[in-house]
């Protein structure tokens, strides 16, 4: 799965406001079927993914995030992926968010569903009940990327134990890690203050995530920045390889680091994140480009139909 910075929410249901605002930028555009629509209207946020056109914004594709399987509207929108052959008004839905997933055996079962699509999208698990924190390796094992719910853990739980909250983030990241998925944190219910935002995703950062959902346009900018590839980092990274493999004894120490097989490896898995990065940000740039001269022929032939004859 493509790792990103940022993965921004719209309700299914205000879908329409992709058309006239866009996806803000640096982020993914999510869809959301889920906890954003109430169960009176899942049928109708059905229909107005069914209906729109997305084929002339600029986006290379799409998340959708669906209802458990295990619930009626979740069977209906996995029915409704089917019925649009993978996609999400003339655009293709490139990962699918699974919520309430309990073991790796809940993953293969949307996977089976999907895989008969011509472009089968990939699968992001939500960890977010006490089953799926203890089968965390699992999950990560049978997914492409992993996701944080707090919100849903809390709900499982008497109360909102730090400790234990810590626990299972940690234990996402590291599951996440050791399959080499992506790892996207819970989003943040703080609007306004952007410094409460960026403290929450400095810590995700620091626990191991490499990315944060959104779900306001204010809060977008600063998860980018503090998920973006710092350069330096990339070179220090390069530089460790580099020099270690230059080194005819294997080891050596320097005034300011250790060159060691053990952050070698830190430096090849972090360079290999980063490259998956940037190759995604590389297919959203070549979209928008497409989108841009799509729009200029546009204008260009709106104008020549005025022309005099």
């Amino acid at each position: 799965m493509r790792v990103d910075p940022c993965y921004f929410y719209t309700p299914a249901l205000r879908v329409d406001s992709v058309l006239r605002s866009g996806t803000p930028a640096g982020a993914v555009q999510v869809l959301d079927l889920e906890d954003s629509i109430p169960k009176r209207a899942k049928a109708a946020a059905r229909d107005q993914l069914a209906a729109v056109d997305l084929s002339g914004t600029p986006l290379p594709g799409v998340v959708l995030r669906v209802n458990s399987i295990e619930t009626p509207d979740g069977l209906a929108d996995m029915l409704m992926l089917l019925d649009l052959d993978g996609q999400i008004g003339g655009v293709p839905v490139q990962t699918v968010l699974v919520p309430k997933v309990a073991a790796g055996r809940d993953v293969a079962i949307y996977r089976s569903l999907l895989s008969g699509l011509p472009n089968p999208p990939e699968i992001c698990s939500f960890v977010e009940t006490l089953d799926a924190v203890e089968n965390a390796y699992d999950i990560a094992a049978a997914s492409d990327g992993l996701c944080f719910g707090q919100a849903d853990l809390l709900s499982e739980m008497y109360a909102p134990d730090e400790s234990f909250l810590a626990h299972a983030r940690a234990r996402l990241c590291v599951a996440a890690a050791r399959y080499g998925r992506p790892a996207i944190d819970t989003n943040s219910f703080e609007l306004w203050d952007t410094e409460v935002i960026r403290a929450q995703s400095e810590a995700a950062k620091r626990c191991g995530f490499t990315g944060k959902a959104a779900i306001h346009p204010k809060q977008v900018d600063v998860i980018v920045e503090t998920f973006s590839a710092d350069p330096a980092e990339l070179d220090s990274y390069r530089r460790t390889i580099k020099d270690y493999e230059s080194d005819a004894g294997g080891f050596a120490v320097t005034r300011d680091r250790v060159l060691a097989p053990p952050f070698v490896a830190k430096a090849r898995r972090m360079l290999a994140l980063y490259r998956r990065r940037a190759h995604g940000r590389r297919l959203r740039q070549v979209r928008a480009l497409l989108h841009e001269l799509r729009q200029a022929d546009r204008r260009r032939r709106g104008q020549g139909d005025h022309l005099p004859a």
